[in-house]
């Protein structure tokens, strides 16, 4: 006995990915030990979701995609169902039955085997060591949004990315092909450095906010172009713009205050 809203939830949250591959669009349906598992994979994504099952079978069926779409339009009209595992004439069958209502969903024979336990295995298993960056894409992220709001995301183990929870729930994500090798600040150092100049001997940084005696704010809202001298602009009042040189004479040194400022562009 199976309630059909939480069967219906387990085969949500998996078949996005066997949809990403078209030799894998399949969903295999796995119940032992108290616990019945949808599993599916895609290209570079294995998906299990699993739910509690009043049933003391062990079976595995791999059900084509179009079969288990037809499943789901049939559990959106029943409560409690019970799901039987049969060989009819020599042909495994699984069976969904609430009172009188029945629906048979033959079992695929052409599926490869989807050794999904193997794999947690190799990649759920705990680590502390760091791992390099690993590329995936924004499609692949995509396949996880129908495991819920709250997921943990952790390193694989393994040659995976990426290992994903969530309720009753774990995925495994595979790197996409040519992930970079590196730092993952590769790239960006000079995007990461800050804009400094000089001004009578003493530095300045672009967006950094200074104070001068007096408690007024200013900020440093551009590089000065060559041959011209630096502006600042009152931090609580940014319509209000000085020469940097005005402002050292009127409230004397500036002193930095806090963190680097990002004004907004014009």
């Amino acid at each position: 006995m199976i309630q059909a809203d939480s069967l219906s939830a387990i085969l949500d949250k998996v078949t996005p990915h066997c949809l990403d591959a078209s030799d894998l669009d399949v969903v295999v349906l796995d119940c032992a030990r108290g616990w019945l598992y949808a599993v599916a994979a895609g290209q570079r994504t294995i998906a299990i979701a699993r739910t509690a099952i009043e049933n003391t079978a062990h079976w595995v069926a791999p059900l084509a995609y179009d079969d288990v779409s037809a499943l789901c339009v049939w559990l959106e009209s029943h409560d409690h169902i019970h799901v039987e595992h049969s060989l009819g004439d020599g042909r495994p069958l699984l069976h969904f039955t609430e009172g009188v209502a029945h629906l048979t969903v033959p079992v695929t024979h052409e599926a490869a085997v989807l050794p999904w336990r193997e794999v947690l295995h190799i990649e759920a298993r705990s680590t502390p060591a760091v791992r390099n960056a690993m590329r995936v894409s924004a499609e692949d992220l995509a396949l996880w949004e129908q495991v819920g709001a709250d997921i943990e995301v952790r390193p694989a183990a393994g040659a995976a990315a990426f290992i994903i929870t969530g309720p009753d729930f774990i995925g495994v994500q595979l790197p996409h092909p040519q992930s970079p090798a590196g730092e993952p600040l590769d790239g960006w150092h000079a995007s990461l450095r800050t804009r400094s100049f000089l001004h009578k001997g003493l530095p300045y940084e672009v967006g950094a906010t200074y104070a001068d005696r007096q408690g007024t704010l200013w900020r440093v809202p551009a590089w000065p172009a060559p041959g011209e001298e630096p502006m600042v602009v009152a931090a609580d009042a940014p319509a209000v713009a000085l020469p940097l040189s005005v402002a050292l004479k009127t409230g004397g040194h500036l002193l930095r205050v806090g963190h680097v400022i990002h004004l907004p562009s014009k």
